[in-house]
């Protein structure tokens, strides 16, 4: 098994729970990441609730459920896999900065069991940072664009 653990930040220039909101509806994972596709989404995030998801993984497209296993309102959301291709973990950690804004920091864990030899394992590495940090700016671009352009129509 190899086991590769990835931990990239953003700073949004928004308030934490603005950006807890967003994030912590599931459903919105199709917006700013290339790799997860969900499905069914739960009506309510909490811990428990479970996600069904197409994730794209080097080229190749697999099924897996997430669950909920921590939520702190503005705070943290990590998520883990409970099947799939790969036993996964991914921590969302929000953090208030002095003079307004927030740093995103995300933390991911994966264990990969199915056909990855140990020479593959600094090119997993990289893919996994270079999605992980693709999927923070998209989130940056997405929250601080709507929160402007609600800004100028308001």
């Amino acid at each position: 098994m190899i086991t590769i653990q990835v931990k990239q930040s953003v700073f949004i220039n928004l308030p934490a729970e603005t950006i807890f909101a967003y994030l912590s509806e599931l459903k919105n994972l199709r917006n700013w990441s290339s790799v997860i596709n969900t499905k069914e989404p739960p009506e309510t995030t909490q811990v428990g609730a479970t996600v069904q998801s197409t994730i794209r993984f080097l080229g190749n497209w697999h099924e897996m459920t997430f669950e909920v296993i921590e939520y702190e309102p503005s705070y943290s959301l990590t998520i883990k896999s409970i099947s799939g291709i790969a036993p996964c973990l991914f921590w969302f950690q929000l953090e208030p900065v002095a003079g307004g804004g927030t740093t995103v920091t995300q933390d991911a864990v994966v264990d990969l069991i199915e056909d990855y030899v140990e020479q593959t394992r600094p090119l997993i590495a990289c893919a996994v940072r270079r999605q992980l940090e693709h999927h923070l700016l998209t989130l940056k671009d997405i929250l601080e664009i709507h929160a402007s352009c609600a800004a100028h129509a308001g």
